[in-house]
């Protein structure tokens, strides 16, 4: 019996234009009502970011929030930090030393509540939706704001650009002391009137990932691993995949992801999650 829905929000959760279906929504709702299982937040996203979907979920997705890729596990109900781990200043600068190197299009620092953003291209980054509901901080000594104040938490770091400099980006960072990449990534968003996609990676603190968190909030739970569903399309949903009960794949993953999962449902626009959701918790098929 599953206790636990673990689902990420980009290109799994949410549609191509960053929206919740309302049949994503109703299934999240009726499982928690007549099963009692309750649904996880598990993004690359900053914590603010997922905090605005979860109200647009009517805060039906249980208690606990997974950001920054695992470099952050809140306790909603108490605002209260489960866990939180932050780059140093002179990492996040050895890092931009890489971003800088590689001629890379835009670098992006998630803080404790706001975004610093180095970037190529502005405007067509900013237009993308990426940093939607973040404070973005923007100029051009970047290096000023990296060190301004100890005290701001740099959680993660994003590379967006071409793959090539991505890769060559990867294999610097990886060589790095208590530095690791999620692997190259596909970002897409929708308006009524353009399509942007880019390639992308996550930074994160090594040791750092959704896994780890999913343990963190599972201990918390007293819910077991087999009791747990995993949701997600991007290569740094992989490692959430291990070990658990039931991993899903939406249509729209990349086919590495695919490849690990128990299962394949619909695509993000297609109302995936609900249909894993009436599939696994309620027996019930399309």
């Amino acid at each position: 019996m599953y206790k636990m829905i673990v689902v990420d929000l980009d290109g799994t959760l949410l549609n191509d234009y960053k929206k919740v279906s309302q049949e994503n929504l109703k299934a999240i709702k009726r499982a928690y009502d007549e099963k009692n299982v309750i649904t996880v937040i598990a993004t690359g996203r900053q914590l603010e970011y997922a905090k605005e979907i979860r109200k647009t979920c009517n805060n039906n997705l249980g208690n606990y929030i997974i950001a920054c890729n695992g470099g952050i596990v809140l306790d909603v109900s108490t605002n209260e930090y489960i866990y939180k781990i932050s780059f140093s200043n002179e990492e996040v600068l050895k890092i931009r030393k890489v971003f800088l190197e590689e001629n890379v299009d835009v670098m992006m620092i998630y803080t404790d509540g706001e975004i610093i953003v180095e970037s190529k291209n502005d405007s067509e980054v900013l237009d993308s939706g990426i940093n939607a509901n973040n404070e973005k901080i923007e100029g051009k000594n970047i290096e000023k704001e990296i060190n301004k104040n100890e005290d701001i938490l740099k959680l993660l770091c994003l590379m967006i650009g071409d793959k090539n400099a991505l890769e060559n980006a990867i294999k610097k960072l990886n060589n790095m002391e208590n530095i690791e990449t999620s692997g190259i990534c596909n970002y897409l968003y929708r308006t009524k009137d353009k399509k942007y996609e880019s390639a992308y990676i996550d930074i994160m603190k090594k040791g750092v990932s959704k896994r780890n968190a999913i343990n963190i909030v599972a201990d918390q739970l007293g819910i077991k691993q087999e009791e747990i569903i995993v949701m997600g399309d991007g290569k740094n949903d992989i490692p959430m995949f291990e070990g658990v009960g039931l991993s899903v794949a939406m249509e729209n993953a990349v086919d590495e992801v695919k490849g690990k999962a128990d299962y394949i449902t619909a695509s993000n626009n297609d109302d995936g999650v609900a249909k894993a959701i009436k599939k696994f918790i309620f027996n019930e098929e399309e």
